[in-house]
């Protein structure tokens, strides 16, 4: 398993900020599978002033272009991410695959979005308490849970199989926004594995560090 493109000769546009944000991961996804994309920069300004410009109302939209002229539009980061990883080859297979995959990585974003992105106390103010809930439960159980997964894969830098998948991307951009906050991941930790083995995957084309996270893209 691994990116492949479909080479049905689709152009995208990503309708964002000039922030990766979240839409960091579908580009992230676009690049590595070498589609042909560019990204059409939108304040949020711009969206308050013409919500009815945007499917629901919001940012980030896909609109993918075919060969022959038609377009598609897809709204809601997660939603745009499943369809580019079902198309460019990361959802596995089956709809078992798809299920499972989507399933892991939703659950990486359902455990760590709540404290990163919407508690009235900020994530680093969480971190540096030791007895916040975040360090005594929260990060706790979300690590074993998934340091599990990886370890039944065999600790291999993957969550299935010996190539990448949806899974494995998600981990990868939230472990690179958990150690932006603060958090120390352990380096012999299967996250950290995971992280450092997509890192060197050669389809970032050197380009690995302008998709962290928190890139701001030049305009």
């Amino acid at each position: 398993m691994g990116l492949c493109n479909p080479n049905d000769n689709s152009s995208y546009i990503v309708k964002y900020m000039n922030l990766m944000g979240r839409a960091g991961l579908i580009r992230v996804i676009l690049h590595l599978a070498g589609a042909n994309y560019k990204n059409e920069f939108i304040t949020m300004d711009q969206v308050a002033a013409n919500r009815s410009a945007f499917p629901f109302g919001h940012l980030p939209v896909l609109v993918e272009t075919r060969p022959d002229g038609t377009t598609f539009e897809l709204a809601e980061a997660i939603a745009i991410e499943h369809y580019l990883a079902e198309k460019f080859g990361i959802l596995g297979s089956t709809p078992q695959d798809a299920a499972l995959y989507k399933s892991v990585g939703l659950n990486i974003y359902f455990e760590l979005y709540v404290y990163c992105f919407a508690s009235p106390t900020p994530i680093q103010e969480q971190i540096a308490d030791p007895s916040s809930d975040f360090n005594t439960k929260a990060l706790p159980h979300f690590i074993k849970c998934h340091e599990g997964w990886l370890n039944r894969n065999g600790n291999n830098g993957h969550y299935f199989g010996s190539g990448l998948t949806y899974p494995d991307l998600v981990m990868m951009n939230w472990a690179r926004l958990l150690e932006a906050f603060g958090v120390k991941l352990d380096e012999k930790s299967p996250i950290k594995k995971l992280t450092v083995t997509l890192a060197a995957m050669e389809e970032w084309k050197g380009e690995y560090e302008n998709f962290h996270p928190f890139n701001v893209i030049e305009q």
